[in-house]
């Protein structure tokens, strides 16, 4: 769910970072050809077969970051000379426990955020507005559309935190980008396929936190 910020003074050194953090952007208000740009718009059907296996990309992040936790604690042992106090005032050894154990709750937690933030949608809605002014887009059970205004720059919070977000053409592709506080990134890339007609979705993920994942979702057009 998306909470767009309302009050812009309250956030303005927020979007001056986040500004800074960017750097420049190649996105265009307009596409370099109309009349291509325009087949983006329609109702799509996630095309399973066709598409990267999401839950075997969530798979291999979690490992990722297991191994990150595992080197953070083995590395933080080492520097404390493998040993602390308990409540007790009593020394024991780190090397007694598993540095390589995650608390069950904690991994299913994260996976099931990250399977509600990152899965894509099974179904897509993309509405053009006259003359390519704003791109209308809604997910699988959403009744409201979101609305992105190719070449403005605004701020909201989501499920992955307060964010810039950007939003314009790549030559007949449109792309959407979020930059996060806390140095995230994602992107989502909308482009048809001449030689197929099937809409390809590239979302790509940068995160300290989640690590790094690209995922290729392809789409058939619903029958009208």
């Amino acid at each position: 769910m998306y909470v767009f910020i309302a009050n812009a003074a309250r956030w303005a050194a927020l979007t001056a970072a986040l500004v800074a953090a960017s750097g420049c952007t190649s996105l265009t208000s307009r596409p370099a050809r109309q009349d291509q740009a325009l087949v983006i718009a329609g109702d799509w059907q996630l095309d399973e077969a066709s598409s990267d296996n999401f839950d075997a990309k969530l798979m291999q992040v979690l490992r990722e970051r297991q191994q990150r936790l595992r080197t953070r604690h083995g590395s933080g042992a080492a520097r404390n000379g493998d040993d602390e106090q308990d409540g007790g005032g009593n020394r024991r050894d780190l090397r007694d426990f598993d540095a390589l154990e995650i608390p069950q709750e904690e991994t299913a937690r994260f996976r099931s955020r990250m399977v509600e933030e990152l899965r894509p949608p099974r179904t897509l809605h993309i509405a053009l507005e006259s003359g390519l002014e704003a791109v209308n887009m809604r997910h699988d059970a959403e009744t409201v559309s979101r609305r992105y205004l190719p070449g403005q720059i605004i701020s909201r919070i989501d499920d992955g935190g307060a964010a810039q977000i950007s939003c314009g053409w790549e030559q007949q592709a449109f792309v959407i980008r979020a930059q996060y506080v806390h140095r995230a990134t994602r992107s989502w890339h909308f482009e048809v396929e001449p030689a197929t007609g099937r809409l390809q979705l590239r979302f790509e993920v940068n995160d300290p936190e989640i690590g790094h994942m690209n995922l290729l979702s392809r789409y058939r057009r619903q029958s009208q």
